[in-house]
């Protein structure tokens, strides 16, 4: 299977050796002179990450004792309009933060508990009575990733409007792989079929579309920019064109424009859109939610990766990433040094997360050493 037909998923081995790469130095463009200015730097690694299917990008960065900047590099498509700072975009699965956030919120106020199972919220899902809500969240479901489902990926390539869409559509496809099916809360595996059933569990815990608690947890942290899409396709203006790609030399042209996509397909694991802007802002917020960071571990050896409740750790930074069709953004926070870097390309594949390979070289020539590898 192509990685194109997939919404979005986390290739756990392909990110331990992108960013081992990148922390040696492997991967980092060989600067034409030195840069003593780091904004010199990361301009310089900005303009390197253009061309195979990114025409623009744009990088937040916020250190109290540092470099702040807001910087958007090439177009916002390829006729060549400039990428605005402000560009509204897909951020892909960083909406998970946003969907466990809207759980948690429920749970603290009495009206869902973290222990219930799955099966009192929907029906037909392999080992639906075992899995608890809390496993969802965590990513310890063991539930059947749809997206690697080749049928259902053969009709997303061919439109990725996908006509008709409903949450509750995964479930024969679940129900078509249950001897793939793992046995709940016995290891950290990423599935976005986890977060788009913790949307049907939201809807039915508050008898509202998901999407407006959801959106509620972005509206509550002051991100005015932040929005989970009820209708429709389109992305609030300024916006970025997106465009099918991963930046990989080796993914030859012509690249498919992917900007208009169904946001019912992704749902509460990945409709939401937002800008960089916003996302720096709300980087430190997302870190800063300590009684989240109950850490499984989806890599045991060279760069540290692990998902908590829609978290994720990279090394010592904190945050979450994304990846759909057009779009792709890394959001992560240094706790230890109240660092925030965010960046976003306008392309991606939802397998393929190609803002990080320019995140991770930024992170590497600012804070060398922080992307810590495992013992």
């Amino acid at each position: 299977m192509t990685a194109s037909r997939r919404v979005r998923a986390l290739l756990v081995a392909a990110l331990a050796v992108a960013l081992a790469a990148c922390s040696s130095g492997a991967a980092t463009p060989p600067a034409a002179a030195p840069a003593a200015d780091p904004s010199a730097r990361v301009d310089q690694l900005a303009a390197a990450a253009l061309g195979h299917g990114i025409t623009g990008a744009v990088v937040a960065i916020e250190d109290p004792a540092g470099l702040r900047m807001l910087r958007a590099y090439g177009t916002s498509d390829t006729a060549g309009t400039p990428m605005p700072p402000d560009a509204h975009y897909r951020i892909a699965s960083v909406t998970k933060s946003f969907t466990a956030a809207a759980v948690l919120a429920l749970a603290r106020e009495g009206r869902l508990s973290l222990e219930a199972p799955l099966s009192d919220f929907v029906a037909g899902v392999p080992n639906g009575e075992r899995i608890r809500v809390r496993d969802l969240v965590a990513m310890r479901g063991g539930v059947y990733d749809f997206t690697e489902d080749p049928g259902f990926g053969a009709r997303y390539d061919a439109d990725p409007t996908l006509p008709g869409w409903r949450a509750e559509d995964l479930i024969p496809i679940l129900q078509a792989h249950a001897g793939e099916a793992r046995p709940p809360d016995t290891e950290t595996r990423y599935s976005n079929s986890e977060y788009v059933l913790l949307g049907v569990v939201l809807e039915r815990a508050t008898g509202r579309p998901a999407g407006e608690a959801i959106e509620g947890q972005a509206r509550a942290m002051g991100l005015g920019q932040t929005s989970y899409p009820t209708a429709g396709d389109d992305l609030p203006a300024p916006f970025t064109r997106g465009y099918i790609a991963t930046g990989d030399p080796q993914n030859p042209p012509p690249y498919r424009d992917g900007t208009v996509s169904n946001p019912a397909v992704p749902g509460s694991a990945g409709a939401m859109i937002s800008t960089v802007p916003d996302m720096a802002r709300y980087a430190p917020l997302l870190a800063g939610a300590t009684d989240r960071q109950v850490w499984g571990p989806l890599t045991t050896s060279g760069i540290r990766l692990q998902y908590g409740l829609g978290v994720t750790q990279v090394g010592d930074w904190v945050g979450h990433d994304g990846s759909i069709f057009g779009y792709s953004d890394m959001v992560f926070h240094l706790p230890a040094r109240q660092a925030t870097v965010v960046v976003m390309v306008n392309a991606g594949n939802g397998a393929a997360v190609p803002a990080q390979e320019l995140w991770a070289q930024i992170v590497d020539a600012l804070y060398p050493g922080t992307l810590a590898r495992w013992p």
